[in-house]
C-alpha cells in the first residue's frame, strides 16, 4: 500500500483498524456481499438459492448498472438458433488482443461455464416475462470472419421486457434483486463498507460499514465475504497510479460517473476503488499496471461505423475500419483528443456495409437520422463544412480529394482500409460529427486464483473472501476486447454466480 501513500494518492477507506468501542451494532450471517451491482446481484441471489443467509450492502441509494449485453457461449438460446462459437479460438484471440497478459485460466472458466450461467439467468428472466434475445444474430449475409481485420464473435445476449428502451440490462437486474429479497437476502443500501476484518494471516471474518446514521456497524460472516464493489474509474489518484493514460479523460469524460445524474447526486462518490483498497489493506495484491480502461463508448454520429475520420487539423490519420475501443486508442493521440467523422448524403445506403461489432449500425432508421441531425454540422460544400468544423479549409479539401481518389481507385494505399468500406465523400449535403473518448470503467483488479479467491504477496489464498466483477484482476490488459460484446457483464454474472455458490458451501 506504500504506492497509495506517496504524493497525492488518496485513501477512501480507513487505513488503521477501527476500534471495537466505535462499532455501534453487530450483525451475524452466513455470507456478506459487499456491493449490489451486477456481480453483487448474481452473488447474493446464488448464495441465497444455495441456502445461505445473506446480508448485502451497498453505498449507493440504488444499484449501479450500465450497458445491455451479456456474453456467453453455448447457452440454450444459442443452441436453439444454431450459433456455434469455438471456445478455444475465443480464448486465444482474447489473449492475443490483450498482449498475453491476462490469466488465461479465467477466460477458460468463463468459456466453459458461461452458457450454463446464462441458462440459469434465463430461467429467472423467463419466469418474469423478460425475453432474452441474441444481439448479434443472424449474421449479415456478407459477413465473413476470416476477412475481418478484427474478429467478432456472436456471444452477446440482451434482455427486453418489450416496453422500455435502453434499460435492457436493468430488466435482468431488477428480476434478480426481487428474487433475492424474496429468498431472504437482507439488502441494505446507503451502507458503505469501510474495512474488512481479518486477524493476522487468518480468515476474513466480516466487514465493518457505516449505516445511514453514519455509525460504524459490523457484519460477521460465518462462511465468507464476497467483494463486488466495482471499479475505481472515479478515483483520480488511483487512475494516476494504475491507469495513467486514461486519468485525464476519466475526469472529464467518464460516462457513468460524470454524465448520469443519479450517480452524480449519490450521497457518497461511487466507483472510487474502496473495495480494491480494503483488499490491499488485508494483504491482497493489485495486478500490475497499466490497467485496461473500457472506453468503447467512443462513437460518432453513425456509431463506430467505418466512415472517414479526420483530426482537428483536417487530416485523415487511420484505417477507420476498427472497433470502437481501437478508435478510442487512436483518437487520444490526435491533437485535442477529438476527431471528426465525415460522410455525405449517401450514408443511408453505405451504412449497410460499414462494419460489424459493438457500436455499429447496419441500417438507416429514424433514431439514427435524428442522431445525425443532432450531432452533426452540415453544409452543401466541402469549404463550408470545413469552416463549420473549424479545421483548415485547404488541408481538409486535400484530405477529401485524396480520400475520393483512393476510393475510386479501389485501393487504400495510405491506410489499407478494405475496399467495400472505403467510400467517397462527393454527394452533398456533407456531414461531420465530433468523436471523443469516454471512459466507462477501469478493468484492473486484485490478483485471484481461478476460484476468484484473492492472493497475498506470497501467492497464497486469503481465506474467507471471494472477489467478483471489477474487483477481479488479470482479466483484461491493453484493451477491453470488443470482439466479445458484453464480456465484462458476462464475467460479472459468472464470477458472482460461482463465488455465491462457493461461499454458501464453505
Amino acid at each position: 500500500m506504500d504506492d497509495l501513500q506517496k504524493g497525492k494518492r488518496k485513501f477512501v477507506v480507513p487505513q488503521h483498524p477501527i476500534a471495537a468501542e466505535d462499532i455501534k451494532e453487530t450483525f451475524n450471517t452466513d455470507v456478506v456481499v459487499v456491493g449490489a451491482g451486477t456481480s453483487g446481484k448474481s452473488a447474493a441471489l446464488s448464495a441465497a438459492q444455495a441456502g445461505a443467509k445473506v446480508i448485502q450492502i451497498d453505498k449507493h441509494v440504488t444499484y449501479r448498472w450500465g450497458g445491455g449485453m451479456i456474453a456467453a457461449i453455448d447457452s440454450r438460446l444459442q443452441k436453439k438458433l444454431g450459433v456455434k462459437v469455438d471456445k478455444d479460438e475465443v480464448c486465444l484471440e482474447l489473449m492475443k488482443w490483450c498482449g498475453n497478459k491476462p490469466d488465461q485460466r479465467l477466460y477458460r472458466v468463463w468459456a466453459d461455464n458461461s452458457g450454463a450461467i446464462m441458462d440459469w439467468l434465463m430461467d429467472i428472466t423467463d419466469a418474469a416475462g423478460i425475453k432474452t434475445l441474441p444481439a448479434q444474430w443472424p449474421r449479415r449475409a456478407d459477413y465473413h470472419p476470416e476477412t475481418e481485420y478484427y474478429k467478432d464473435f456472436p456471444v452477446a445476449h440482451i434482455h427486453s421486457d418489450g416496453k422500455t428502451k435502453g434499460l435492457y440490462h436493468k430488466c435482468a437486474l431488477d428480476v434478480a434483486q426481487n428474487l433475492a429479497i424474496k429468498l431472504g437476502v437482507d439488502l441494505r443500501y446507503e451502507t458503505p463498507a469501510v474495512q474488512l476484518t481479518r486477524q493476522g494471516n487468518g480468515r476474513v471474518t466480516g466487514v465493518i460499514a457505516k449505516n445511514k446514521a453514519g455509525n460504524y456497524v459490523q457484519f460477521n460472516a460465518r462462511k465468507a465475504v464476497i467483494l463486488c464493489t466495482g471499479d475505481y474509474g472515479n478515483n483520480p489518484w488511483m487512475m494516476e497510479k494504475w491507469c495513467a493514460p486514461s486519468a485525464e479523460v476519466a475526469l472529464h469524460h467518464n460516462i457513468y460517473m460524470t454524465r448520469n445524474q443519479d450517480l452524480i447526486d449519490a450521497k457518497e462518490p461511487i466507483n472510487v476503488g474502496d473495495g480494491h483498497q480494503m483488499g490491499m489493506l488485508i494483504g491482497a495484491m493489485m495486478e500490475p499496471g497499466p490497467h485496461a480502461p473500457m472506453s468503447h463508448a467512443t462513437v460518432g454520429p453513425t456509431g463506430a461505423n467505418a466512415f472517414l475520420r479526420v483530426n482537428i487539423n483536417g487530416e485523415r490519420f487511420e484505417n477507420e475500419d476498427v472497433p470502437a475501443q481501437s478508435s478510442a486508442n487512436s483518437l487520444v493521440r490526435q491533437p485535442g483528443k477529438r476527431v471528426w467523422q465525415v460522410f455525405d448524403s449517401k450514408w443511408d445506403t453505405e451504412i449497410t456495409r460499414m462494419g460489424v461489432g459493438l457500436g455499429t449500425f447496419n441500417e438507416a432508421n429514424d433514431m439514427l437520422r435524428a442522431q445525425i441531425e443532432q450531432m452533426c454540422v452540415k453544409a452543401d460544400t466541402i469549404e463550408a463544412l470545413a469552416k463549420k468544423m473549424e479545421v483548415p479549409v485547404n488541408v481538409f479539401k486535400a484530405t477529401i480529394e485524396r480520400n475520393n481518389q483512393l476510393a475510386r481507385a479501389g485501393k487504400d494505399t495510405d491506410f489499407g482500409k478494405r475496399r467495400d468500406r472505403f467510400t467517397t465523400v462527393d454527394k452533398p449535403p456533407y456531414y461531420a460529427g465530433i468523436i471523443e473518448q469516454h471512459i466507462l470503467v477501469v478493468l484492473g483488479g486484485l490478483i485471484t486464483n481461478p476460484k476468484f479467491q484473492p492472493l497475498d504477496a506470497d501467492w497464497k489464498v486469503i481465506p474467507g473472501i471471494y472477489l467478483a466483477g471489477n474487483t477481479v484482476g488479470n482479466r483484461f490488459a491493453v484493451d477491453y476486447p470488443t470482439m466479445c460484446a458484453g464480456l465484462s457483464h458476462g464475467f460479472a454474472w459468472l464470477s458472482g454466480r460461482l463465488t455465491g455458490l462457493a461461499a454458501a458451501a464453505e
